[in-house]
């Protein structure tokens, strides 16, 4: 199957790809802000495969140097952050077509998904899972926050983007983040305008030219964290987008979304990460990572990967497999219709 990203006066993506480097196109697995992924197969000798994914660009960036040269950076960037939270960048390449990367495939369901199917089934994410993959990202982010280069000097990377749509949970139950389309190395210098998810935004991040930390990175896991738990996100997403930026920055968050047992000690890890001062917040986020897993393993035991792996084919048995129920939890998800939390997408130049 062919699919052209370049227009009709244009080779085909696919075309080129296929003939520069042996790869088989299988099929487009969707399409963001800034590229389109694919799924395909690394031909090698003696009939070697690896099933890949394949980042390019879309169409009306192929032609602009600015996204171009932001969509490099973006492989340049994460190319050495090799973590099992993180999703690994492969290669980078460039052809007639334009530029694109191979990176690994997650054989999974994002995280916006798999909280999408709660929310219309009528399912609440037993805490302890919810704080599980938020420690995991956090694990990943604090992999990429204290990464240095050559002389030892942080590069400073800030995601820029944490939210449910960039954490992929594959189907051994290993949360991955993905996408660092607008992650940024700090002393590489800042990118102009304001960027990113309006529902996952920290407050300095709704400011035209911030200079953001990592602290932006810690606030915008605290609001997945939240929608985990909650099934809602911070604040409703309504009104001018003016006025849902006056919201982020004045740090409106409504409290009462969240369940009313919800344990204090989970109360004030989430409350730290979402301070409105970055200097509040976690002032490293390896401390919060331990923090979110102290308070899940303290009794000496809680979710592993196993246990969210197998969540994961109990109650999603269309996908993972096939209980008891299933029938029931099929019907309440073609029933219930939500608003998706992420449809607000900001990126001003």
């Amino acid at each position: 199957m062919k699919f052209s990203l370049l227009g009709k006066k244009r080779e085909t993506f696919e075309g080129v790809v296929q003939g520069h480097i042996e790869y088989d196109i299988i099929r487009k697995l969707g399409e963001g802000g800034m590229g389109a992924v694919y799924l395909a197969k690394i031909k090698g000798v003696s009939g070697f495969e690896k099933v890949v994914a394949i980042k390019t660009m879309v169409d009306q960036y192929s032609n602009d140097p600015k996204f171009a040269a932001r969509f490099v950076e973006e492989a340049k960037l994460v190319a050495n952050l090799i973590h099992e939270n993180i999703v690994q960048i492969y290669q980078l390449d460039h052809v007639k077509a334009g530029y694109y990367f191979i990176l690994e495939y997650v054989d999974g369901i994002s995280l916006h998904d798999f909280m999408d199917f709660h929310v219309r089934a009528h399912l609440a994410l037993p805490p302890a899972l919810a704080v599980f993959i938020a420690a995991r990202v956090a694990r990943g982010l604090a992999y990429a926050h204290s990464r240095r280069d050559a002389d030892g000097n942080l590069l400073n990377i800030v995601h820029c983007d944490v939210c449910t749509h960039n954490i992929m949970i594959n189907t051994e139950g290993v949360p991955k983040l993905m996408d660092f389309g607008i992650a940024k190395a700090v002393n590489r210098g800042g990118m102009d305008g304001i960027s990113g998810k309006v529902g996952f935004m920290a407050p300095e991040q709704a400011e035209k030219n911030a200079n953001l930390t990592f602290a932006a990175d810690i606030y915008s896991l605290g609001v997945v964290l939240f929608y985990l738990l909650s099934g809602q996100l911070t604040r409703t997403l309504k009104g001018e987008l003016i006025e849902i930026l006056m919201e982020v920055r004045s740090n409106s968050i409504q409290w009462d979304r969240l369940p009313q047992e919800l344990n204090p000690e989970l109360l004030e890890i989430l409350r730290a990460m979402l301070a409105a001062n970055p200097e509040e917040r976690y002032q490293n986020t390896s401390e919060l990572a331990r923090d979110l897993e102290y308070y899940i393993y303290k009794d000496g035991y809680g979710p592993t990967i196993v246990t969210l792996a197998n969540y994961m084919r109990e109650t999603m048995p269309g996908r993972f497999g096939e209980p008891a129920g299933a029938a029931e939890v099929a019907e309440n998800e073609r029933t219930v219709v939500i608003e998706d939390p992420d449809e607000k997408t900001l990126v001003m130049q």
